[in-house]
């Protein structure tokens, strides 16, 4: 980019200041070093310098405007006498003759300068042009690798999206309540991409945020709904899928998300949840993600629902399929029937807890096959009227009932129970044992 620099009357000003202070320096020597004449009978005359210079640094204007105040400099107040014996004219032309070379030297300069600065700037608008078409096909040429290698990372992404998504899939469709919960943000996060989203669980008249993936602490998204948030209303009222392009529906969400779908059960129809978008790319909402999330919504809805009632059947059950051990509930029944049973036969009842320790190091599977070797130590060394139980729902806590046995006894079959394990168990994998031994009924 060109230079701007300070004129007056469209005169460098710098020009006019070097022109000056040569001028003033060179009258000044005159001066004091000589005669005071301002050099006028020196030929070629000093203030060539000036003339000279200017011309040769600024260009045309700048160097009539030096010739200009040469003139000044040379003539005012230092006009002589006419010599003897010397015509008017003669008497003009030795007073005109370097103030005219003065302008014409310096026109002829300047315009060769001028020409010099035309051409330098013509040569630096084309750099400058240059350096802007290079820039813009470097950043052109950016942009489509960029792109290109966004589309590239697009088709990857969506055969590693549809691979998970399967793998997703495949967790939701368990009949684990726990699981179906994982699978579900796992299925989300596969299909849709979302960065926020949450799932809401119906219970007591209130939606309640049970997965909350993405969420900041300071998220300004509510954790429950009552009965007269009007997205409450909408979603267990109308069972409306919200989108925010929607105008009516941005109404309805507010500043609570993008997009909103009931979770209900395909057989009656009932709502038990809200699925619920709160940020994704904006350019990925279209009508086909719309229609999308319409059946992730219902798929979730028909995976919880089994889930749920295979739970409620096998909370009724007397055996626990996955553990291949009696049930918890069982358990309750079981236990105090046997107490009452030996406090009116006359016989103890004792039982033993056996509690996982550090569950949290191991697997779903992992717990399942450690509860089928506790049943299988039982079968084999224990006898058949001793019974194995869930002692809890989660999978850590397991528990066997001895009729007729007193807690001495009981210790005798912790022993046996435990040595049974080391041996199924191997040591490699750490699994380790708390044994409780404690008596239900012991007769006087």
């Amino acid at each position: 980019m060109q230079q701007q620099h300070s004129k007056i009357f469209g005169l460098r000003r710098s020009a006019m200041l070097e022109a000056i202070l040569i001028l003033g320096v060179l009258t000044v020597i005159d001066s004091v070093f000589f005669d005071g004449t301002r050099f006028f009978d020196v030929n070629p005359h000093p203030f060539w310098i000036a003339v000279l210079l200017i011309a040769a640094q600024y260009g045309t204007g700048e160097a009539i405007m030096t010739a200009a105040l040469a003139t000044l400099f040379y003539l005012i107040g230092n006009v002589p006498p006419i010599p003897a014996g010397t015509t008017r004219y003669d008497f003009l032309y030795q007073i005109a003759i370097n103030p005219l070379l003065w302008f014409m030297v310096g026109w002829c300069i300047g315009e060769l300068r001028q020409r010099h600065i035309r051409e330098r700037n013509r040569l630096t608008t084309e750099l400058e042009e240059s350096t802007r078409r290079e820039k813009l096909i470097a950043d052109s040429y950016q942009t489509v690798r960029t792109r290109k290698e966004s589309l590239e990372v697009q088709v990857a992404g969506q055969l590693t999206s549809s691979i998970a998504a399967y793998r997703a899939a495949k967790a939701v469709e368990t009949l684990d309540p726990k699981a179906v919960m994982q699978g579900i943000e796992r299925l989300v996060s596969a299909v849709l991409g979302p960065q926020k989203f949450s799932l809401y669980l119906l219970h007591d008249q209130r939606l309640t945020a049970t997965i909350q993936h993405g969420w900041t602490a300071g998220a300004p998204y509510l954790r429950e709904f009552d009965s007269f948030h009007p997205l409450y209303q909408s979603i267990l009222g109308t069972r409306d899928v919200l989108v925010i392009a929607n105008e009516q529906h941005e109404k309805i969400l507010g500043d609570q998300g993008m997009m909103a779908a009931p979770i209900f059960d395909p057989a009656t129809g009932a709502v038990v949840g809200m699925l619920k978008v709160e940020q994704m790319e904006f350019l990925s909402l279209s009508l086909n993600t719309v229609e999308t999330f319409r059946a992730l919504a219902e798929w979730i809805g028909t995976a919880l629902v089994n889930a749920r009632n295979y739970q409620t059947v096998r909370s009724e059950a007397m055996v626990n399929p996955e553990h291949n051990l009696l049930s918890y509930g069982y358990f309750k029944r079981q236990s105090d029937y046997l107490a009452r049973l030996g406090k009116r036969v006359g016989f103890d009842v004792s039982l033993l807890v056996i509690s996982l320790t550090t569950p949290e190091h191991f697997s779903d599977q992992e717990r399942i096959t450690i509860a089928r070797q506790i049943g299988e130590a039982v079968r084999k060394n224990l006898r058949m009227v001793d019974l194995a139980f869930d002692y809890q729902t989660n999978g850590q806590e397991y528990s066997i009932l001895l009729p007729a046995t007193k807690t001495s006894g009981a210790q005798i079959v912790r022993d046996k129970i435990a040595r049974e394990l080391e041996r199924q168990i191997p040591a490699a994998r750490n699994v380790q044992f708390t044994y409780i031994v404690q008596g239900l009924y012991e007769v006087a």
